[in-house]
């Protein structure tokens, strides 16, 4: 009897299947699904979340490792390569005295076996003087796996002006 449980047993776990590459989605080009997508790195979800809140704390050095030397931004209506650089950053911080940033959400996407993708979602305050502006902000940060660095940013920023609105 005891044989017949073991074999049962063995049976069972060698009838079993896994799927360890699961996609979902896609990335649609011209209509059609040209990349289906899985779930991607935690280590560059963690990665994203260092460099959104840094950037709010002006820790430009800690995170200007993340950086290709190249990067190209997309914005809404305009898209240009920029060259990461602590001196520009510090000249942006120049225009307010101080980021505070609530994230909502952070995913990792991975998109192929080169490139992979990371959304983060966050409200924004910046302070300067007596004014507040508030932002809810969306960026996708694209990393080259070989390289492990950002080489494209997207985002889109709408603009809120009080507590009542959602």
């Amino acid at each position: 009897m005891k044989k017949v449980l073991i074999f049962a047993v063995i049976a069972t776990f060698f009838g079993c299947e896994t799927i360890s590459d699961q996609s979902y989605g896609g990335v649609f080009t011209g209509g059609s699904n040209t990349y289906k997508l899985q779930q991607g790195s935690v280590d560059y979800a963690t990665m994203i979340k260092g460099v959104v809140l840094g950037y709010a704390d002006g820790n430009f050095e800690e995170i200007i490792v993340n950086f290709s030397d190249s990067v190209t931004r997309r914005e809404p209506g305009n898209v240009y390569k920029v060259a990461p650089s602590i001196e520009r950053w510090e000249g942006f911080k120049e225009n307010f005295d101080s980021i505070n940033r609530n994230l909502t959400s952070v995913m990792a996407v991975k998109v192929n076996d080169d490139v992979s993708f990371v959304d983060a979602l966050f409200s924004q305050q910046v302070f300067k003087g007596d004014s507040v502006s508030m932002s809810r902000n969306f960026e996708r940060y694209w990393i080259n796996h070989e390289t492990n660095k950002i080489v494209t940013i997207a985002f889109v920023s709408e603009e809120y002006g009080g507590e009542d609105e959602n």
